[in-house]
């Protein structure tokens, strides 16, 4: 008899002790499969960010930069090197018409990776007598009225750099490649140091008639020692109220390619250059901000 009952009271603790087994392998299952589920969520979660991200990068590529203004015809005796950039040499040409869309053509973008858009045209003016440099029309005047105001309070600007053609753009990235070329740097390794200080032919705001190096007949030197200057400072003051933004500005680089250039301003317009200046962001990061 004790031998029954100790086999019955075997069978059924063996029972209890498989039905517990069944229990704890089943709530590892449900556990295996939440941790599955919850990792697929994340891996899709993921996923659609980076659509997203993708989906806001290209439309900040094609909306943030105004659409190409219209094209007009190149005149016959244009150089062929200019013809290719789609600016007038002087000659009188409408203005780049704005982006269908709202856009300002005022504050098209042009850097190392965005170009100058297809069919630019526009027309130039001498803006600095003393040595007959040009910028766009609208860009000119305001420089005069600028330079004239900050005549009236002792500082005497000089626009050393304006307006230029692709072909002339070309002859200044080749000399500053052939420099790091001499020092041994390969082909790709030169051509990467030389647009951190000359932008590449097509993709310069020189090219576009509003970009302007502007310095002093003091200190004609464009280094960063000129930031140090009475002319300096005074168009760090004022250059906004007469449209005009420093187009790359110190701790910048990384966002706009190019180093610290304290006598390269950009006209964007009066309205838009008080703006971007308050905002404390490059044209880059404010053209982001406003897509």
């Amino acid at each position: 008899m004790p031998t029954g009952y100790q086999g019955r009271d075997m069978s059924e603790a063996e029972r209890r002790r498989r039905a517990a087994a069944r229990i704890r392998r089943r709530r590892r299952i449900l556990r295996n499969r939440i941790i599955f589920a919850v990792g697929c969520l994340a891996v899709l979660a993921l996923a659609g960010f980076g659509v997203f991200k993708l989906v806001k990068f290209v439309q900040g590529k094609g909306d943030g930069d105004p659409k190409p203004p219209a094209s007009t015809s190149q005149p016959a005796s244009t150089p062929a090197s200019a013809a290719g950039t789609g600016v007038s040499t002087g000659e009188p040409a409408s203005e780049p018409a704005a982006d269908p869309q709202g856009g300002d053509w005022l504050l098209t973008l042009v850097n190392n990776n965005v170009p100058l858009p297809e069919g630019w045209s526009i027309e130039t003016e001498v803006a600095e007598e003393s040595n007959q440099k040009e910028l766009a029309a609208v860009a000119a005047q305001a420089y005069r009225q600028m330079k004239q105001a900050a005549a009236a309070e002792g500082i005497d600007l000089l626009l050393c750099s304006g307006y230029r053609t692709v072909e002339y753009q070309e002859n200044l990235f080749s000399q500053q490649k052939q420099k790091w070329l001499d020092k041994g740097y390969s082909e790709e390794d030169a051509y990467n140091e030389a647009k951190k200080v000359v932008a590449v032919p097509g993709y310069s705001e020189h090219n576009s008639g509003l970009a302007a190096d502007i310095v002093t007949p003091k200190h004609q030197n464009l280094d960063d020692a000129f930031g140090d200057t009475d002319a300096a400072k005074w168009m760090f003051e004022h250059a906004p109220e007469y449209g005009f933004i420093l187009r790359y500005p110190e701790n910048k680089q990384a966002i706009t390619g190019i180093i610290y250039e304290p006598w390269h301003y950009r006209y964007v317009g009066v309205e838009n250059a008080k703006a971007i200046t308050a905002s404390g962001k490059c044209l880059e990061e404010y053209l982001d901000q406003n897509v």
